[in-house]
């Protein structure tokens, strides 16, 4: 759209020239035009000359007097002000909105992690071979600024102090990036593993001094209290076995774990929860890192786990699987967790009705900073009340983030405070990638797919 402008300013602009000039080079000049893109600078530049060559004497008509001359200048001049500024503002402010927030037009967004005190949130856009990543000022959500853009993989996690940011590289190797700075990110190590299978997760403990690594059949903790130099101080057998085929029989499955919530530390920084199998959560005890083992294994009977969240007091978990059902522990004695509720959203109506339908949904799941609510967002293509038949077709129904917040005051009584659901416009029909902010109330959504970019939602 701003080209066609552009493109019909210029060639009115043409008629501006005087007609001598216009006689000799105003067809060819045309011809120009219409084989090359106007742009802003065109229309700036046959604004100024059209103006210039006025006061050129080899094209004033002979005997004008230069008064004429003079208003004639000006009178060009006024229509290039006129012209030139408004579509100048346009412009500008089309470049403000493309690099302050648009993440990428190559690629959707593949990951987010924001900085926990939520003034820096990282994103990644697909495209590049190692994944662009891109930095950006998020203190004021309504005016986010971008501050810098580096190769570094999908972004999981930063740092307590914001300082450090892990990624996870081409070839599934955690690296950590210094961005201290945030204008100039730098990358200071790369956590050589030697192992071949999926990296899914990645947690920085409370202090920031350990960093646990999940691939599908191992856990790693690194001693990272100097990034630029990691040392590994422990690795433990975790395999976790695949997300299981649709019941109908047919090929359709919950996709992959790569989850930023499906490892977390508890706020004391003993305890570490993560996925363990296809309806499983292990509970590891990691005061001493070199010494952690396992300690339980949590029962959810809802399907793969795709988040996991730990209460500001760590003394409860929640789990929320790929069918939409949230399920509740109480880890006041850690070794023998309790299942203290069960929460089911529209997504475990939705996917439980129609197992065969292979509908993606992507999860977030995080506490009220006082830990008396628990929030739990679903993005996924699902009609507003749960279909009456197995067979519906519900591939043209449009994208929604469904949030769900439940009073968890008492873990064995709660009760369900909110619901509600927002329209997600991702352009391509795919779910949108949710991450909620630290504080519980800031949704970040990204789609996988597409120029979607990344947009911040408050909730109520």
């Amino acid at each position: 759209m701003a080209r066609t402008l552009a493109a019909r300013l210029s060639r009115a602009l043409i008629g501006c020239y005087p007609r001598r000039w216009r006689q000799r080079y105003g067809d060819e000049l045309l011809d120009v035009l219409d084989q090359h893109r106007a742009g802003t600078r065109t229309v700036l530049n046959l604004a100024a000359s059209a103006a210039s060559s006025h006061l050129d004497p080899a094209y004033r008509m002979e005997g004008p007097a230069l008064r004429r001359t003079v208003l004639i200048s000006a009178a060009v001049a006024v229509l290039m002000a006129l012209v030139a500024v408004p579509f100048g503002l346009f412009v500008a402010a089309q470049n403000w909105k493309d690099s302050h927030w648009h993440v990428g037009i190559e690629g959707g967004v593949d990951a987010m992690a924001f900085s926990p005190d939520q003034r820096i949130l990282v994103t990644a856009t697909s495209g590049a071979p190692d994944g662009l990543d891109t930095v950006w000022d998020v203190a004021s959500p309504a005016r986010p600024r971008k501050l810098a853009s580096f190769e570094g993989g999908a972004p999981t996690t930063l740092s307590p102090d914001g300082r450090t940011v892990v990624t996870v590289s081409f070839r599934d190797q955690p690296t950590l990036w210094n961005v201290a700075n945030p204008r100039k990110p730098a990358r200071m190590a790369i956590l050589q593993s030697a192992d071949s299978s999926l990296l899914w997760g990645e947690a920085f403990s409370p202090n920031g001094k350990i960093l646990a690594v999940a691939f599908t059949d191992r856990l790693y903790l690194w001693n990272v209290s100097n990034p630029a130099r990691p040392v590994l101080a422990r690795t433990l057998a975790a395999p976790v076995a695949p997300p299981a085929p649709a019941a109908c029989g047919q090929p359709c499955q919950a996709p992959d774990p790569f989850y930023q919530g499906d490892i977390a530390f508890a706020p004391g920084g003993r305890l570490l929860a993560t996925t363990a199998g296809n309806d499983q959560v292990a509970l590891w005890n990691v005061a001493d890192p070199a010494d952690a083992t396992r300690i339980a294994t949590l029962p959810s009977r809802s399907g793969f786990i795709d988040a996991l969240a730990f209460s500001p007091a760590g003394n409860s978990l929640a789990a929320i699987s790929y069918y939409g059902t949230v399920t509740l522990f109480s880890l006041a004695n850690p070794a023998h967790p309790a299942l203290a509720a069960t929460m089911h959203t529209l997504a475990a109506s939705r996917l439980a009705a129609d197992p065969c339908s292979c509908s993606s949904a992507l999860y977030t799941l995080a506490f009220a900073s006082d830990g008396r609510t628990l929030t739990g967002v679903a993005s996924t293509s699902m009609p507003a009340h749960p279909i009456a038949s197995p067979n519906a077709m519900t591939a043209t129904l449009p994208i929604r983030d469904y949030v769900f917040v439940w009073n968890v005051t008492s873990p064995h009584s709660v009760t369900r405070v909110a619901a509600f659901s927002r329209e997600v416009d991702t352009g391509y029909g795919n779910t949108s990638l949710p991450l909620l902010a630290p504080d519980g109330r800031t949704l970040a959504a990204g789609a996988p797919f597409g120029s979607f970019g990344v947009k911040l939602w408050t909730l109520p």
